[in-house]
């Protein structure tokens, strides 16, 4: 009864407590976000590098995939070895190179063209058309829109770029195979695949290879083939989908940090939110607290009723906050993944239902601690300066 009076008091004060509510919705929203951006970047590049089941990465030592121009030399010579490695599927290799779209004489912006195996690659899913063959290559779907190109039509591209006068050199005109969603490519990102051996001829870059993809076997644990491939090919760096997410979070590093920030200020601005509504409160309702501990209402119970004022504030504003929070985390999604470098089918925010809990809980909580200062003040203050002060 006494608790129910309390919040009927409390939400008398409509506009007050509106505020109040809108404070604590905003700042339950920025601890979702950053809950959600804590883990999200690094679990969607998890779920991205098993998409096609080549969830293991062979590089040149030292480095991640495509972090330098650093190559393999003997690339089939080093996938053979590799390929009989046991617990290992399947083995893709990829060149990464740069070539240009031209356009008579002139050539166009640089083009990241790969070089693949067509019958065993993870870098695009074909939408329309076939495999590519010798001479043919696979389109984004960026840059067939934007160039008005299809299955069938044919697009001219150069190995060389004279800087002095903008001018293409040695070009040379592909038939377009097929039109792919390229998994790990940024928003509109214009980008060509082709056989491996066509990338290797037009780049002069003989038997070399960027990485290599690698598949395992079913049943078979990604960490103990990698380290079965490292032993027996110790001239390059293997990672399993566990160690290439690791390397992530290192290099996520800051937007951890942030988000433990803002965080923590988020937490800390709901409890000064309702500390001051319900201390505020408090003292409005001095002589009503007073009366009731007149009567014999035990301290006990008032303070309770107090903390309560604080769970249903706390409560109430994550409410609002849960599809406020996840309403920013989407526009902020869209904003974050323009950014160039960045696959668009990524995600910087991922809903974990566990850890939204746990930060909404968090927020009760601390609305339940932010309202124990007032409430202990108002039962253990004197009842007879209560009455003296609620008198003056």
């Amino acid at each position: 009864m006494i608790v129910s009076a309390f919040l009927r008091s409390l939400f008398r004060r409509g506009g007050r407590t509106a505020l109040a509510l809108a404070g604590i919705a905003v700042s339950a929203a920025l601890l979702l976000d950053m809950t959600m951006l804590a883990s999200g970047l690094t679990g969607s590049f998890g779920e991205l590098l098993g998409v096609s089941g080549y969830a293991i990465r062979v590089t040149p030592r030292g480095s991640l995939p495509f972090d330098s121009e650093a190559g393999i030399a003997g690339g089939d010579e080093v996938g053979r070895r590799i390929g009989a490695v046991p617990g290992v599927r399947a083995v893709a290799p990829v060149l990464g190179a740069q070539l240009y779209l031209a356009r008579g004489d002139s050539a166009g912006e640089p083009l990241f063209t790969t070089g693949v195996d067509p019958a065993s690659q993870f870098l695009y899913r074909i939408t329309s058309g076939t495999a590519p063959g010798p001479g043919q290559v696979v389109l984004s779907e960026p840059l067939a829109r934007d160039e008005g190109l299809g299955v069938g039509d044919t697009i001219r591209l150069a190995s060389d770029l004279d800087v002095s006068l903008g001018r293409a050199r040695q070009t040379r005109a592909w038939r377009v195979a097929a039109v792919a969603d390229f998994l790990y490519d940024y928003a509109g990102q214009r980008s060509v695949a082709m056989p491996i051996a066509d990338v290797q001829q037009v780049t002069g870059r003989t038997g070399e290879v960027s990485l290599f993809g690698v598949a395992a076997d079913a049943g078979v644990d990604d960490g103990d083939v990698a380290k079965r491939i490292s032993a027996v090919v110790p001239e390059v760096s293997t990672y399993s989908t566990r160690e290439l997410m690791a390397e992530m979070d290192k290099r996520l590093l800051y937007f951890q940090q942030l988000a433990t920030i803002l965080g923590s200020i988020a937490l800390a601005v709901t409890a000064l939110l309702i500390s001051t509504i319900i201390t505020i409160g408090v003292r409005e309702r001095f002589g009503e607290i007073a009366t009731l501990r007149a009567i014999g209402v035990r301290r006990r119970r008032v303070m309770l009723a107090i903390v309560t004022e604080g769970l249903v504030l706390a409560g109430a504003g994550c409410l609002i906050g849960l599809p406020l929070g996840l309403w920013m985390a989407g526009r902020l999604d869209r904003i974050l993944l323009s950014f160039p470098g960045i696959p668009a089918k990524m995600t910087f925010f991922a809903w974990d239902a566990g850890r939204v809990a746990l930060a909404m809980a968090i927020v009760i909580a601390v609305g339940a601690l932010a309202g124990l200062v007032p409430g202990w003040n108002a039962a253990r203050t004197a009842l007879g300066r209560a009455l003296r002060e609620e008198a003056e």
